[in-house]
């Protein structure tokens, strides 16, 4: 992610009775999810700074450095995926902290054995998780959202599970009794069993909307 000239802050929907945390970008870190969200490079484009709540908050991010190869020619180093939990309580700064990284060898050391840390506004150590983020998909074209959600469902090193929505799927609500238990007329297909559990689980406007949008489906 590259700064832009003009200084300007992020205000992430904090309410006006929270004091807020203020965390410094920087040129050499990508964001790339906050607190469970992806980040919009849109957003962040000019800004030198957002705004948190204070309380516990998530970074999934890449450091991109320029280092210098064997035959000295200069490359973009960009890191692996990492994640950096930390609690802003009672801080009201937060700086990324990045060792050297000036040429290959201290890059590959860097990918190894990642070390980043926060400091707060007197240059004070802040309290961090740090892991990398295991991709199970190629890099090109990734979803760094789900993959941080996968993440802190799976319990890792700096996983928050408050950042990870527990969303309700088929086998989670077919182990309980509801009426996909009685056994159907033969006519009944498991499609219709399903779409008639889900549409009485829904309130009367979805209900309303789904039916509205049946209505325009063709008929085959």
């Amino acid at each position: 992610m590259k700064s832009g000239i003009v200084s300007m802050a992020i205000v992430l929907m904090v309410p006006v009775c929270v004091c807020a945390t203020t965390l410094r970008l920087s040129s050499e870190i990508d964001l790339l999810v906050l607190d469970g969200k992806k980040v919009s490079s849109s957003l962040l484009r000019g800004a030198d700074s957002i705004e948190l709540d204070n309380g516990p908050h998530q970074v999934v991010f890449r450091v991109e450095k320029t280092i210098r190869m064997a035959d000295r020619e200069e490359q973009l180093y960009i890191s692996p995926p990492l994640v950096l939990s930390f609690n802003t309580e009672k801080i009201s700064q937060v700086n990324f902290n990045l060792p050297r990284l000036e040429n290959k060898k201290e890059a590959d050391h860097f990918d190894a054995s990642p070390q980043i840390t926060l400091l707060d506004g007197d240059a004070m150590p802040i309290p961090v998780k740090l892991d990398i983020l295991a991709l199970t998909t190629p890099r090109k074209g990734v979803n760094y959202e789900a993959e941080t959600e996968r993440y802190n469902k799976a319990g890792k090193a700096a996983s928050l599970p408050a950042f990870a929505p527990m969303m309700a799927d088929d086998s989670t609500l077919l182990s309980g009794v509801s009426e996909l238990d009685v056994i159907p007329p033969q006519s009944q297909t498991l499609t219709e069993q399903r779409l008639k559990f889900w549409f009485q689980q829904a309130d009367p406007d979805t209900r309303t909307r789904f039916l509205q949008w049946a209505r325009q489906q063709p008929s085959s």
